[in-house]
């Protein structure tokens, strides 16, 4: 760019808005340093550039396409209009955005055609910047819950939020000037005329409201300057007058208790350390279950468990030594032998010289908030649990799927040599079989997973309670195997309409409690027994074993919460309180018969669901040689495999994703079979099946290793496609294509 030649350029030169003078073409012909620094160019760079240029892209004020007519140089040309401020915004060769204020003016020559057309913009990017900041203030201040308040040094308020308005009820304009002082209370004037605002910042007074009243008040200032107001102050009040009412109430109630607690209804200890007395209210005895004449000469540290008795003692010193401490939780073992859990604090009275005269010790019974606490973390560990159990299960389920199909084929293409010269075909053939029976047991593993692996723990459906108790069997074998013997009757049963997690949940409980119950490294001598039938039009499970057994005098508060056999420690005492909810919950019932020494049963019984029954023809008939399938997965092992044992007796179509699938089902192909992957990336098997037609969606099978995400787990619940589980065997497969030759 050439130095100003003229009154205009010099002008031009000294704007602090860039300018650019465009030619009737749309070329650039002169720019000034401010539109270079707006558009982050060198004049270099500019000369020569049009109103479109790929080093900058205008857009409008709210960043969306800008057309190229409304261009304001572009607009201002065609139209021979002015353009006159509008905001717009750039977007920088390096990506960073500036908000312009853009103006556009055509010039004409005497002839009356447009010779030039000359740009002007503003960068207000900082403005609007400090402006959004503004408003995100004033949305803050008027938004929060505090008294907020902005007032001078000489007490003058300028400024109030909605909250003082609301905890007050004056209408806005009554507190300003001088008028929020005149409602404080006359005992608090002197306080918070006088507050140093230099050192003590904080204070608390009382304001009077609309209807008469007072509110308590705790305010801290914050020193700011004003160039118009000079020295300003911002306060910020917090309305504590409740929470003031609150501790009169204690103060109060702690007289009461000085003066007789069973008044105050509190389960309190008293200790007279100056008469050597002891004092229990009735509530307190309850609570540990002594009978109301017994003696209030009460010990706490006696019904301390063991394992919180250190705990106890360490927070008695640190009282005694004059620390103010939170309430203390700890359990109580009650005179019956149930476990309470509860919180409890300290309040010490001493004389002059210090020494304690009296102890009172307040003891709050919190076992119900504990245990529900305690079921929200075991339900989202279960959750955690299911999570894993799908994760797994379809991880080892898609390279187990491939392993079974090809040892199939091994096998199959194994009995068809008659001889081979050095090759000993019956090992060849076992060892075959043997890695089949591998496979299938890792197979088996992941069914047992199957039913922990429930995304919704609340979901309820149709149960197979023989397969859930099995799978739950399966689980608890490591606990098992060391301790007892295993036999199992799992008679085939009627449905049961629950949520499979949470009553494998209940399986499991029983067979790690009957694990528990016997000494390990004597499985020859203990024996666990579980059994599966109907009676009465209910399924009855039991699971019974030879341990140690429940003393009679415990049996009845097997089910109650916290309650345990095990030592402290062990256990938690919950797993058969939850057990008996989740069977209560399905209508169903859960008892207990032990006789000490010889051992215990449990038996579960559940309502059969009344579900009707759909038979089946047994009709052969007629199929195809060969069939025409389709078979989509993103995994190459998977498909070469079902090539092997499908391809050489049907005519086999391989594809690597959902998209190519959609592309072969689109040209017309006719298939007499379609096995699509579950989950796939980018078009998974759902995607591909919402773009099927209802014909194509009856030769649909879905071939998932498991669903742990809730889409997958809600379109097999609602569509309900035909399935093919991974692993599959080749029996499973010649099935599927029979079923597909028939139609």
């Amino acid at each position: 760019m050439s130095p100003p030649s003229s009154d205009f350029e010099r002008v031009v030169e000294a704007l602090a808005e860039g300018v650019v003078i465009h030619a009737a073409d749309g070329s650039i012909l002169r720019f000034n340093q401010a539109a270079l620094e707006v558009l982050g160019l060198t004049a270099d760079q500019m000369s020569g550039l049009q109103d479109i240029d790929p080093r900058w892209k205008l857009l409008r004020a709210d960043f969306s396409e800008l057309p190229e007519g409304e261009i304001p140089s572009v607009e201002a040309r065609v139209t021979g209009k002015p353009v006159v401020r509008r905001r717009l915004a750039v977007r920088l060769a390096n990506g960073t955005y500036r908000e312009l204020v853009v103006s556009a003016m055509p010039l004409r020559n005497a002839a009356g055609e447009i010779e030039r057309v000359v740009a002007a913009f503003l960068d207000i990017t900082r403005e609007l910047a400090v402006v959004n900041e503004l408003r995100v203030f004033e949305r803050f201040f008027e938004l929060s819950t505090d008294l907020l308040v902005v007032y001078t040094s000489d007490q003058r308020v300028v400024q109030i939020n909605d909250a003082v308005t609301t905890t007050l009820g004056f209408p806005r304009e009554r507190y300003y000037g001088k008028g929020l002082q005149a409602l404080v209370h006359p005992d608090d004037l002197a306080n918070t005329l006088g507050v140093d605002t230099d050192g003590h910042q904080e204070f608390t007074n009382r304001l009077m409201t609309a209807s008469g009243g007072w509110r308590t008040i705790t305010w801290r200032l914050v020193k700011a300057q004003h160039d118009q107001l000079g020295t300003t102050y911002f306060a910020r009040g917090h309305d504590v007058t409740e929470r003031m009412a609150e501790l009169n109430e204690l103060h109060r109630t702690r007289q009461l208790l000085t003066e007789g607690f069973e008044i105050a209804e509190l389960a309190v200890l008293e200790r007279d350390l100056v008469a050597g007395t002891t004092r229990a209210t009735t509530r307190l005895k309850a609570l540990l279950q002594l009978p109301p004449d017994a003696s209030e000469d009460v010990r706490l540290a006696d019904y301390v468990v063991p394992e919180d008795l250190a705990r106890y003692q360490a927070y008695r010193e640190k009282i005694e030594l004059g620390a103010l401490l939170p309430p203390h939780g700890l359990r109580l073992k009650t005179a019956q032998g149930e476990i309470r859990e509860v919180r409890k604090w300290i309040q010490l009275t001493r004389d002059e010289n210090g020494r304690t005269t009296r102890e009172l010790t307040v003891v709050q019974d919190v076992t119900q908030q504990s245990l529900l606490q305690a079921q929200l973390r075991l339900a989202e560990r279960l959750t955690s649990l299911g999570t894993m159990a799908a994760g797994v299960a379809h991880e080892i389920n898609n390279p187990l799927a491939f392993v079974l199909a090809n040892l199939n084929v091994v096998r199959n293409e194994l009995t068809k040599i008659d001889h081979a010269p050095h090759v000993d075909l019956v090992d060849l053939r076992d060892a075959v079989n043997e890695a089949l029976e591998g496979a299938e047991r890792v197979r088996q593993i992941v069914l047992s997973l199957k039913p922990f692996a429930r995304v919704d723990e609340h979901q309820r459906g149709l149960c197979d309670v023989a397969r859930i108790v099995q799978a739950s069997l399966n689980m608890a074998k490591n606990e098992l195997r060391h301790r007892a013997r295993i036999v199992s009757e799992l008679r085939q049963v009627g449905p049961v309409f629950a949520n499979e997690a949470r009553l494998g949940q209940v399986f499991l409980n029983l067979l790690v409690n009957a694990a528990h119950a016997m000494p390990d490294g004597r499985a020859a001598e203990n024996l666990v027994t579980i059994i599966t039938r109907e009676e009465a039009g209910q399924v009855v499970v039991t699971v019974s074993d030879t341990g140690t057994g429940i003393p009679a005098a415990v049996l009845p508060r097997i089910f109650d919460p916290f309650f345990s056999t095990k030592q402290i420690g062990e256990g938690t005492g919950l797993g058969l309180f939850i057990s008996q909810g989740i069977v209560k919950e399905v209508g169903g019932f859960i008892s207990v018969t032990s006789t000490p020494g010889v051992g215990t049963t449990f038996e579960v019984r559940l309502p059969i669901a009344p579900t009707g029954y759909t038979g089946t023809s047994t009709t052969p008939v007629p199929t195809r040689s060969r069939a025409r399938v389709l078979v989509v997965d993103d995994e190459a092992p998977i498909l070469r495999s079902l090539e092997r044992l499908l391809g050489k007796s049907h005519d086999l179509t391989l594809a690597h994703s959902g998209r190519e699938a959609l592309a072969l089902l689109s040209a017309g192909l006719e298939y007499d079979l379609v096995i699509c992957d579950l989950m796939m990336p980018e078009v998974s098997g759902i995607d591909v099946w919402e773009q099927l037609t209802p014909a194509q969606r009856q030769i649909f099978v879905v071939m998932t290793g498991g669903t742990f995400t809730e889409r997958a787990e809600r379109f097999l619940a609602e569509a309900k496609p035909s399935v093919l589980e991974k692993p599959f065997t080749a029996t499973t497969l010649e099935g599927l294509l029979k079923r597909a030759q028939s139609r």
